[in-house]
């Protein structure tokens, strides 16, 4: 997902420096994002392990309806041809 553009900060002149101050609220949020955006990351990949697993039996079940879908017509051609 892109997120909006960050505004352009102008640059800071040879003599001062820009560096962030190390806040432990900051931090704090910084750590509640990441454990938040690990539990969206463990709930998508189950799902799609879900989903997966869902659309590997459905694609057994239909093999093994065609396969009883064969097996009856023979059965159909074979009472055919005892008529």
């Amino acid at each position: 997902m892109i997120g909006p553009i960050q505004p352009i900060r102008p640059r800071a002149t040879a003599g001062a420096t820009s560096r962030p101050t190390s806040d432990p609220a900051s931090n704090d949020d910084v750590e509640k994002g990441q454990a938040t955006l690990l539990r969206q990351q463990a709930a998508f990949n189950y799902q799609v392990q879900e989903r997966a697993e869902l659309l590997r039996e459905f694609n057994e079940l239909r093999a093994l309806q065609m396969e009883q879908l064969k097996h009856d017509d023979e059965i159909v051609k074979k009472w055919i041809d005892l008529i």
